[in-house]
């Protein structure tokens, strides 16, 4: 059974997650993380099959060459080429969302770590930091 993806790099790059007191919610933003890592190694295991696929073609082209068969010969560089050209359309998605803007992660990180404290400030202050209202106490 062929696995699919159930993420693009514009999802991945949108996704917006729900604020709680000390900042995201954890489980939500685990859950996403786990689809990411479940499409990447989606990727990753069809880049790997095709991979071996244009390996075994190699070895049977060569194979041909060595019985001088040119029609068949041929035929296995055609699919070899047709495997190159998919495999490379797989890497250029996994690469695709890997670098969609590597300083935007840790940059975002850094946001993120920065509302945080803030929030804790303020909370530590009396305050809800979601509605800046006097907290009763």
């Amino acid at each position: 059974m062929a696995e699919t993806k159930t993420l693009t790099a514009k999802e991945i790059l949108d996704k917006k997650f729900t604020k709680d007191v000390k900042g995201y919610d954890a489980l939500e933003v685990d859950d996403f993380l786990d689809r990411v890592i479940k499409d990447y190694q989606t990727f990753q295991n069809e880049i790997a099959r095709r991979d071996a696929a244009i390996a075994e073609e190699k070895k049977q082209m060569l194979a041909l060459q060595a019985q001088n068969n040119t029609s068949a010969l041929e035929t296995a560089k055609q699919r070899i080429h047709e495997l190159e050209l998919e495999n490379a359309s797989y890497k250029n998605k996994l690469a695709g969302i890997a670098s969609a803007d590597p300083n935007l992660n840790a940059q975002n990180i850094n946001y993120i770590k920065r509302i945080q404290a803030l929030e804790s400030f303020v909370w530590q202050l009396g305050y809800d930091p979601r509605t800046l209202k006097k907290r009763n106490s």
